[in-house]
């Protein structure tokens, strides 16, 4: 309990401070102290703008709790009142004149409303039912924005206007004159009202605009007009899954046949990375049934998630299984597998793994096809070059996050992480440590989160005792990336200044520790840095072989060797790390003899397939194939979504409304 306060402290201190400023508020109406109000009214605005900004939990905790910002901006027009109705000023105002100042006062919350209810219509109007990347619309399928200064930094934008009514009126309270207050009323209407002219200007045009129907068809005629896409890549989760799609963006643009991503969540078209695929964005289950994907012959699904079944309700689509890596995870011989046409698995590991599982997969729907973003991973043979001071053992540890489930084997992270790090640390063999933690770590367990911060803590310490990257390297590390982030650089640019970045990145590092927080550096560009990895049972023991570098697979509830490998098969040619057990010296071991060094080459075979032909050249068969076969079933026939003729429609001139869905609801 007490770690849960202090973990928490900073969101208690901020709510216990926002409410107090709010008791504050009334203490001093009821005291008639005007002055005193209105100084603790700024401090409350301060609070809130703090609270909206940086405390999220706060902002959820505070709505569920019936105490959102328009809850507290109507509290202080009602605190003023009280303060108008208390003090000494009201003695000289008849019972007519209090009520029109209170009536006054209510335009404030009543004009706030109206404008958030218009700005709420404006928005789910211009909230198209389909979002593209990289296709080009017509004007008039393109979305309708809002103009910047009605929405943007709305909340503080509304908290400071509606302020300076209830300030004037607290110095109308102290000066027995109402003047002040009058002004910024009237102040206030006319800057709301004219917000509010301009919404219900937009509002009017955006009824003009093609109905929900008409703009689906007519994004799906631009698609098809400008790809043909044979081959979609489906994705569906949250911001904190994107990488499970991001990992096959590449594998799919090298295919023969065109692709496109469909995505199920509006972060996903906005945050996706750079792609020369386009991307279409379709929240709405009853859209995507509605939308055509004329020339789709394959689908393609990177994780099992409840909106996958909008796409597999398309019997005209082969259905495949790929995953988001390959490992004895649960996830990799799911029983949900089942519903697919197709598993492609790397190697014979994958279709043994669901052979050995009984989930109802058969066999012949098991297609091995490797991996080919590993195409790109260096490989080494022979022993680790001398470790020296100047040259220290790289070490990159990777733990898997807790899971979904309580399975066993997930995290190393609460049982040992801080511990082996901690060893590494103080080890006297010379060692830099690369961590990079699992993007969903904590999300179920706080001692995973914990232990997280602790090891992260514990890096940056020793980081701080190293030589600071150079001034030089710093200030061009810092330009690749504002050149990064620029909307414009193309796919082919932002590759080069990738590889320009983790050139300049590594070289300025030299022995330094490394924490990996964000999408740079990459992962398979750490595995070319790395002497040998330190992971979980995950995918990431099975690509790691791809670089014939030794690797440590944490066994956490201490197995036998034996029982260990023969419940994860994976682990075959690892070594493995039991709690309390030293992490330096098993790497003193590797270091000298690698004595699993010729186990490793077998594995590699079993879990990602033979070298020869590449993985991309057998992904590319194993499309072809699919594709074939679904032509045979279905006569040249595939798609998805309603007939063909209903998209074409779109673009034959003199349509007829109802052909165009003009009828639908919007």
């Amino acid at each position: 309990m007490l770690q849960t306060l202090v973990r928490r402290g900073p969101l208690i201190g901020v709510l216990f401070a926002l409410v107090a400023s709010y008791a504050a508020l009334v203490v001093t109406a009821v005291l008639a102290t005007p002055l005193i109000f209105g100084f603790f009214l700024l401090v409350a605005a301060a609070m809130d703008i703090v609270v909206e900004r940086r405390f999220r939990p706060v902002v959820y905790l505070l709505r569920r709790a019936q105490f959102g910002i328009s809850h507290r901006a109507f509290v202080q027009i009602f605190l003023l009142l009280l303060l108008i109705a208390i003090t000494d000023a009201n003695r000289d105002m008849s019972r007519s004149e209090l009520l029109v100042v209170s009536l006054v006062a209510m335009l404030v919350p009543v004009g706030r409303i109206g404008y958030l209810g218009l700005l709420t219509l404006v928005r789910r109007r211009t909230q198209p039912p389909v979002e593209v990347r990289n296709v080009d619309l017509p004007p008039e399928l393109r979305p309708a924005s809002t103009p910047g200064i009605l929405v943007d930094n709305l909340t503080p934008r509304l908290l400071a206007l509606g302020l300076l009514p209830v300030l004037a009126g607290a110095v109308s309270v102290r000066l027995n004159d109402f003047r002040p207050f009058g002004m910024m009323m009237v102040l206030y209407v006319l800057v709301v009202g004219a917000g509010s002219l301009l919404l219900l200007r937009q509002l009017f045009a955006l009824g003009a605009r093609p109905g929900r129907q008409a703009l689906l068809d007519g994004v799906s005629a631009a698609l098809r007009d400008q790809y043909h896409p044979e081959v979609v890549l489906y994705f569906s989760g949250s911001a904190t899954s994107l990488y499970q799609a991001e990992m096959w963006l590449r594998t799919v643009e090298r295919m023969p046949h065109q692709g496109v991503v469909l995505v199920r969540q509006r972060h996903a078209i906005r945050n996706l990375g750079r792609t020369t695929l386009p991307i279409v964005c379709i929240p709405n289950q009853v859209d995507l049934m509605n939308f055509t994907l004329a020339d789709a012959r394959i689908a393609l699904f990177v994780s099992n998630v409840g909106n996958n079944i909008h796409l597999l309700r398309e019997p005209r689509v082969k259905h495949v299984f790929i995953g988001h890596g390959d490992s004895d995870k649960v996830a990799s011989f799911n029983p949900f597998s089942k519903v697919y046409d197709e598993i492609w698995v790397a190697g014979p590991a994958g279709r043994e793994r669901y052979a050995r599982a009984q989930v109802g997969v058969r066999d012949d729907e098991i297609v091995e096809v490797g991996r080919p973003q590993l195409d790109v991973i260096e490989r080494r043979t022979g022993l680790l070059p001398p470790i020296t001071p100047e040259r220290p053992l790289t070490v990159l540890y990777l733990p898997t996050w807790e899971g979904w489930t309580d399975d066993d084997f997930q995290t190393s992270l609460t049982v040992m992480g801080l511990d082996l790090v901690t060893r590494l640390l103080a080890s006297p063999l010379p060692v830099r440590i690369i961590y990079k933690p699992h993007p969903l770590t904590g999300t179920r367990d706080r001692r995973a989160a914990e232990a997280d911060r602790q090891i992260q803590a514990a890096i940056t310490a020793a980081i701080r005792e190293m030589p600071p990257v150079p001034q030089q390297a710093a200030a061009e590390l810092a330009q690749l990336e504002a050149r990064l982030a620029d909307e414009d650089v193309t796919v082919a640019e932002a590759e080069g200044l990738q590889a320009r970045w983790h050139e300049v990145f590594w070289a300025a590092q030299g022995t330094r520790h490394v924490l990996v927080e964000g999408s740079l550096p990459n992962l398979f560009d750490a595995y070319n840095q790395a002497d040998v990895l330190v992971a979980d049972i995950s995918s990431v023991v099975s690509d790691y072989l791809a670089t014939g570098k030794p690797c440590v697979v944490a066994n956490p509830k201490g197995l036998s060797d034996d029982d260990f490998r023969a419940a994860f098969p994976s682990a075959y040619s690892s070594y493995l790390l039991n709690p309390g057990a030293d992490i330096a010296e098993l790497v003193d071991t590797i270091v000298r003899s690698d004595p699993k060094a010729d186990a490793r080459v077998q594995a590699r075979a079993y879990l990602l397939g033979p070298d020869e032909p590449p993985a991309q050249q057998r992904w590319n068969a194993a499309a072809d194939a699919l594709m074939a076969a679904a032509d045979l079933e279905w006569d040249g026939q595939h798609g998805a979504g309603p007939q063909l003729e209903q998209v074409t429609a779109f673009v034959e001139p003199s349509p007829a409304p109802e052909a165009m869905g003009e009828s639908q609801p919007g």
